[in-house]
């Protein structure tokens, strides 16, 4: 059978910190509204281990993450096949690296040694915590999120868009102890986690959907796998445009996906296997670029701060020809889940589902990249494929082409 073993410690900062996500915000958060936490869930079954780290946080930087993966080598005696680190997309929480420009993520130096300690501690508290499990399967679906890209005379805007269908699969993976109480609980949905846009340090909708679920069934925990949600967001509009979430949308969101979750359970459930297997693989992304370094040296003078930041931070990488798409297929029970270190377009989530039936696909693993877009979508052009590469600090854009090598990484 496969054993689990489970932990979950807070990673609120000691003191306040600048929050990532959004680059309007300055300084440091006002107030810490609810704390923010890692979660651990240690998989084992024979020869074969899987240690999911989760975190209340919007990425694992990939500096953060290769830094780690040293350390639970070094320490703990995990291989770096071992591990995945799985991050919400919380917008509301404190960085972990310095890939991208200041202006999305800062990291707070002691906050990040404090971050590295936490970990440690979680993974060593999950490992000696394994009991044996049985995994069960639920499907349901949570109409809380929309697609965000609408056509306009100025070109692809960010807007509620409702002749798209978003992916709105919601999935729940329960592992119970051989007594038939819930020791653990996963659950996989492709929503934003930026309802909230305060200066304030919190978990957004995804941390207090997994409290929720842990208050609920004693002796359990939960984490959550953000799904390929890089043209999907909370359905929170004013008129045509999105309008921030209050804190209380966040708590009704959350309330509202919890209720479909046990909807989901109460629907009935289907057996999983008791095997298990992980594999990675690399799939090499080279950019599009029309600029040179002098032009780059130029722009360092630029009159915007972002593209001040942006020449300057690829400059520091090196002007890198590309980046290394990273592929984990994790088969639990017969379950299959993919991991990607970037921020997936939807279409590659239905992509799968459409090849292996049930299988689940979460970004935001193990690195940060950007965001993958379809082919399509590059064509059209907006943030996802244009404007974000400034904020992450790429040296390039993706170009027309890329869909059918992600594809190709996703078949294996």
């Amino acid at each position: 059978m496969i054993e689990l073993g489970t932990s979950k410690v807070c990673i609120t900062p000691l003191k306040p910190v600048r929050l990532s996500g959004f680059a309007f915000r300055d300084g440091s958060y006002d107030r810490v509204r609810k704390d923010i936490f890692v979660r651990v869930m240690d998989f084992s079954w024979r020869e074969v281990r899987t240690v999911i780290i989760y975190g209340d946080l919007l990425w694992w930087n990939s500096k953060f993450v290769e830094h780690m993966r040293s350390c639970l080598e070094g320490k703990l005696g995990l291989s770096r096949e071992q591990v995945l680190f799985v991050a919400s997309h919380n917008h509301s929480g404190p960085g972990t690296g310095n890939t991208a420009i200041p202006l999305l993520e800062t990291p707070n130096p002691e906050y990040v040694s404090f971050l590295e300690m936490q970990i440690l501690e979680a993974v060593k508290r999950a490992g000696a915590d394994r009991e044996q499990i049985r995994l069960k399967r639920s499907s349901g679906r949570f109409c809380g999120n929309v697609y965000r890209r609408v056509r306009s005379e100025e070109g692809i805007c960010m807007k509620p868009n409702y002749e798209v269908e978003p992916d709105r699969n919601l999935t729940v993976i329960s592992s119970y102890r051989t007594d038939g109480t819930l020791k653990g609980r996963i659950i996989h949905y492709p929503c934003h986690a930026n309802l909230s846009k305060d200066n304030e340090l919190h978990p957004d909708y995804p941390g207090y959907l997994l409290e929720m679920s842990d208050q609920d069934n004693p002796g359990s925990m939960a984490v959550f796998f953000q799904g390929c949600t890089a043209d999907i967001r909370p359905n929170c509009v004013l008129g045509e445009e999105f309008r921030p979430g209050t804190s209380e949308d966040v708590e009704l969101f959350a309330s509202a996906a919890y209720e479909r979750v046990k909807m989901a359970v109460a629907a009935g459930e289907t057996d999983l296997g008791a095997e298990m297997a992980l594999g990675k693989r690399q799939v090499f992304l080279e950019f599009e670029r029309d600029w040179n370094r002098e032009d780059l040296e130029r722009w360092q003078q630029d009159d915007r701060e972002e593209i001040r930041q942006w020449a300057g931070k690829v400059l520091e990488k090196g002007i890198p020809k590309g980046e290394t798409l990273e592929v984990s297929e994790w088969n639990l029970g017969g379950q299959r889940c993919y991991f990607f270190n970037a921020e997936m377009g939807m279409y590659y989530g239905q992509m799968a589902r459409e090849l292996y039936p049930g299988s689940i696909c979460s970004g935001y693993t193990n690195g940060m990249i950007g965001y993958l877009c379809t082919d399509g979508q590059i064509r059209e052009g907006g943030y996802e494929p244009e404007g974000s590469a400034v904020y992450f600090g790429l040296a390039g854009t993706y170009p027309v082409g890329i869909q059918g090598r992600i594809e190709s990484g996703i078949r294996g």
